[in-house]
C-alpha cells in the first residue's frame, strides 16, 4: 500500500525537530544584551560564563577560591587547580613525575600566605608553591591528620584545619598543633569553616558538631572561647565568611546573621524575606560596598540595606540551571559563581547596556602553564555591541538551502519556547 504524500513530510519535519538539539549544540559563541530588569537606578553588570572544558577551567565543582600576586584568580576545584588572569590556565597531577606537581586532582583548599606562596589542600595533605617548586607534607608528625578542610591565612600566621584533629599553626617554619579537649587546645574536633574578622583581630569558627567559636591570639597565646553551643539560638548557623566591613557572616540554609565581638549575634535576613515561597541559601559573599550575594536553587540575590536590590537568574544569564551553588568576590570585586555545567563572574560596568557572554573555547598552549604567572593579568574587554548574524539552518552552499525559509522560523520559535523555559 503506496502511504499519502503528506505522511513523507510530517516524518522529515519531525526528523528535523529531532536534529535540532544536536545542531544547537555545535552554534559559535553568542552574546545577549538585555536591561536590566527592577529599579532602574541600578548599575548596569555583566555576566561572563565559562563552560568548563579542556581549554577553560576543567570543573564546575568550585571549592576554594584565592586571589594570585599579579591579581589572578585562584581556584580549587574537584579536578585541578585553575587560572584566571584574562584567559584560563588548568594544571593537574603529573604521572610522570608524582614529586613534581599537584599531590591530587581534587583540592579541597587554597590561600597563599604573607610571602606569597601558595598553600593548596587536599584528602591527604597539603602542598606549598612557591612559584617554581611544590613542597609536599604528608607526615603524620606534622599534620596529626592529613585531611586538610580549610586554611585561613592571619597576619604572618597560617592557619590550618585537618579532618578530626582540630587546628594547627605554621609560623616562622614552626609548626604548632592545638589538640582537641586539651587545656590550651579547642573545644572542638572538626571544623566547618573559619573566617577572619579583621575589625576584632579575631577568627570565628564553625564546626561539624560542636558549635561556634572564636579565637583571640592575645600575647601570642591562642584563646578559643565558644559563642555558641551546638544547641543554642544560633549554635545551627554552619559557614562563616568574612565581611570586608569587620564581622562575620554566618549563615545556613534558611538564615543569615551578622557576628562581631562587640556587638554579638545580629540577624541579617531569612530566606522568606529573599522572595516569596521555598528559597534555599548555598552560600553567600559580601563585597567591599556593604552588598551581601547570595547563592541559592533560584539564582543569586543582591541584598543591601535591608532588602533585595536585585535577584539573577537564567534570565538574566547564570546558565541554564537555576540552582546556584557557591558565589566568591575576588581581588577585582568580580563575583565568580558556579552551577551544573557553568562557572562565571558577575561585574558591575558603567555602561547603559547588560552584557552577557558565553564564552566558548579559544587556541591555547597544549603545554599546562604554572598556577601562578608573574605578569599582570590582561583586562577582559567590556562587550557593548551584539555583532551576531542570524545563520540559517542549511548553509548556503546546501542542497537544502531551498528549505531555509521553513526551517529558519521553526528553529526560532523552538528557541524562544526554550528560553522561556
Amino acid at each position: 500500500m503506496v502511504r499519502p504524500a503528506i505522511s513523507d513530510g510530517f516524518a522529515f519535519l519531525f526528523l528535523l525537530l529531532l536534529i535540532v538539539p544536536v545542531t544547537a549544540a555545535g552554534i559559535a559563541p553568542y552574546i545577549i544584551t538585555t536591561t536590566p530588569a527592577g529599579d532602574v537606578s541600578q548599575r548596569p553588570y555583566s555576566i561572563l560564563l565559562f563552560i568548563p572544558k579542556q581549554t577553560m577551567i576543567h570543573s564546575d565543582q568550585i571549592n576554594d577560591m584565592t586571589n594570585g600576586p599579579g591579581g589572578e584568580t585562584i581556584i580549587g576545584t574537584s579536578f585541578g587547580l585553575s587560572t584566571y588572569n584574562g584567559s584560563w590556565s588548568t594544571r593537574h597531577t603529573n604521572l610522570q613525575n608524582i614529586s613534581e606537581g599537584l599531590m591530587d586532582d581534587y583540592i579541597t583548599a587554597v590561600e597563599r600566605d604573607s610571602a606569597g606562596n601558595l598553600w593548596i589542600g587536599y584528602s591527604g595533605g597539603l602542598q606549598i608553591y612557591d612559584g617554581n617548586s611544590f613542597r609536599s607534607i604528608r607526615d603524620q608528625q606534622i599534620l596529626k591528620e592529613t585531611r586538610i578542610k580549610d586554611f585561613q591565612r592571619w597576619g604572618a600566621d597560617m592557619w590550618i584545619a585537618t579532618g578530626h584533629a582540630g587546628m594547627h599553626r605554621y609560623r616562622n617554619g614552626t609548626w604548632t598543633w592545638y589538640q582537641p579537649m586539651k587545656r590550651t587546645g579547642p573545644g572542638f574536633y572538626e571544623v566547618k569553616s573559619m573566617a577572619l574578622d579583621t575589625g576584632a583581630d579575631a577568627m570565628v569558627i564553625t564546626t561539624e558538631v560542636e558549635g561556634i567559636w572564636l579565637l583571640r591570639t592575645p600575647e601570642d597565646r591562642a584563646t578559643f572561647e565558644e559563642i555558641a553551643p551546638r544547641y543554642s539560638t544560633w549554635g545551627f548557623l554552619e559557614t562563616a565568611r568574612r565581611d570586608p566591613l569587620g564581622g562575620v557572616y554566618l549563615f545556613n540554609t534558611s538564615v543569615i546573621v551578622r557576628y562581631a565581638p562587640d556587638d554579638g549575634f545580629v540577624p541579617v535576613l531569612s530566606a522568606a524575606d529573599l522572595a516569596p515561597g521555598t528559597i534555599v541559601i548555598n552560600d553567600i559573599t559580601a563585597a567591599p560596598d556593604g552588598r551581601l550575594f547570595i547563592a541559592t536553587d533560584t539564582g543569586i540575590f543582591i541584598w543591601k540595606d535591608g532588602r533585595v536590590l536585585d535577584h539573577l537568574t537564567r534570565t538574566e544569564g547564570l546558565g541554564t540551571s537555576p540552582v546556584i551553588r557557591t558565589v566568591t568576590i575576588d581581588a577585582k570585586n568580580r563575583v565568580w559563581f558556579s552551577s551544573t555545567g557553568y562557572v562565571g563572574y558577575y561585574t558591575d560596568q558603567a555602561a547603559s547596556t547588560i552584557p552577557i557572554e558565553i564564552v566558548q573555547s579559544v587556541a591555547i598552549p597544549s603545554t599546562t602553564p604554572t598556577p601562578l604567572p608573574t605578569t599582570r593579568p590582561t583586562t577582559v574587554p567590556v562587550v557593548t555591541t551584539v555583532p551576531v548574524p542570524e545563520p540559517h539552518f542549511f548553509p548556503e552552499d546546501s542542497f537544502f538551502t531551498f528549505l531555509n525559509p521553513l526551517i529558519d522560523p521553526i528553529m526560532k520559535a523552538i528557541g524562544a519556547a526554550g528560553s522561556r523555559n
